[in-house]
């Protein structure tokens, strides 16, 4: 009978232990710890640091930032990625909204809703720092640009921005207008990005990952119609979405001027430099279109092909550690342009011809053959060519996205 008893009593614990473990993984379940997995960055911009001077460096005081971005894939919840990352001081946001563009600075009526940070209107960043959002329900579409409006109440100092966004962002007169649809309060225009640097969805389909695009004003989309979306990987995550069966989200980390080897504050941290925060921490990440180089060949005369190779192999490597794919572009034509020099095309041809048959990268995507004119190989196709000899025109940006063999990421 004691040992009836004994079995009982221990068959009742085993079944209160159970149900309490099926209880905490339901309770773990919920919430962020349930998309936990299934994130994908739908958008980012690589961060600088502030300017000399102009609106980076004064930073701002009771005003909002009203910043335009489009996601490149439909997602049914977000989440918004704050950098701080060259502040010397911690940054404090009192209140932050996204809601659907409506034109310009005016949004849709009834698409806002207000980000939280751990549950909190208010964030306060340290500096150096990033931090995510808490993820919000939010119905968005790739074909449909998002209005993000923050809002600075004390001093910010110098701000951490990107520069050249080829894109219309708004700040406003003083007072928090993150809410406001109308755009009367935000006279002042500014083609930059500040302190924003990621937008992550949960998508509505299956993705197989994100695809970085690592590059200089050419990824950056300089020369392209300003607020159309025509850099070439806005044109190559179009592609993805309408052609392809491996579904991939294309983000940009292109940096107007930025160097392979050594860059000046002005332009970024160096593409090596950048790997870390702008192409390994990416959610989702699985591979990486490498297209840079031509800026170290036009601004240091004394750098031969070997020195612009061997750090390419380095990002090659690194990348490859991480377990990235990692394709390369070749470099495109600048005859013509201002920096242009005989013994300077020597380099970019033979740094091309490095790219196409070493076998380094994981594939490669010929954009120069893509852009060049057959009558004089060193120069743009005049139909592709934005006029500065050095940029592609939107024509370009799209030809260059037109090359990519998407099976390749399959």
């Amino acid at each position: 009978m004691l040992r009836l008893q004994y079995f009982i009593l221990a068959t009742g614990i085993i079944i209160f232990l159970s149900l309490c473990i099926a209880a905490f993984d339901v309770d773990s379940s919920n919430g962020s710890e349930q998309d936990k997995g299934n994130w994908i960055g739908a958008w980012t911009a690589s961060m600088q640091q502030p300017g000399e001077d102009g609106v980076s460096k004064q930073g701002f005081e009771d005003q909002t930032i009203r910043m335009i971005i489009k996601p490149n894939m439909d997602g049914k919840k977000l989440r918004i990625r704050m950098a701080n990352t060259f502040n010397s001081d911690s940054l404090t946001i009192e209140e932050v909204h996204v809601a659907r563009v409506k034109t310009g600075a005016e949004t849709v009526s009834g698409s806002d809703k207000q980000v939280t940070f751990e549950g909190d209107q208010k964030v306060t960043i340290p500096a150096g720092n990033r931090t995510f959002s808490d993820p919000i329900p939010f119905n968005v579409k790739s074909d449909e640009k998002l209005a993000v409006s923050i809002y600075v109440k004390e001093k910010s100092g110098p701000a951490t921005w990107h520069p050249r966004s080829m894109q219309t962002n708004y700040i406003s007169e003083p007072g928090n207008h993150s809410s406001n649809t109308d755009d009367k309060a935000f006279k002042k225009k500014e083609d930059a990005w500040f302190w924003m640097d990621g937008i992550d969805v949960i998508p509505d389909t299956k993705v197989d990952g994100s695809v970085v695009v690592l590059g200089s004003s050419i990824a950056n989309g300089n020369h392209s119609k300003m607020d159309a979306d025509h850099r070439w990987p806005d044109f190559l995550a179009k592609r993805f979405n309408e052609e392809s069966e491996t579904k991939m989200s294309v983000l940009n980390a292109g940096v107007s001027a930025n160097h392979l080897i050594n860059s000046s504050s002005d332009k970024g941290e160096n593409a090596f430099a950048r790997l870390e925060q702008d192409v390994f921490s990416q959610t989702g990440v699985k591979a990486v279109i490498l297209n840079q180089g031509l800026n170290d060949i036009r601004h240091h005369p004394e750098y031969d092909s070997d020195k612009i190779i061997e750090r390419m192999q380095e990002i090659i490597d690194a990348s490859h550690d991480k377990g990235l794919k990692i394709y390369g572009g070749t470099l495109t034509p600048f005859k013509g342009s201002g920096m242009y020099t005989p013994e300077k095309e020597n380099t970019r041809q033979e740094v091309n011809e490095w790219i196409r048959n070493s076998g380094a990268f994981d594939g490669v995507i010929d954009f120069d053959k893509a852009l060049r004119d057959q009558d004089d190989p060193a120069r743009y196709n005049p139909k592709y060519d934005a006029g500065d000899h050095l940029h592609p025109n939107d024509d370009g940006y799209k030809r260059m996205a037109e090359i990519v063999d998407l099976s390749k990421f399959n």
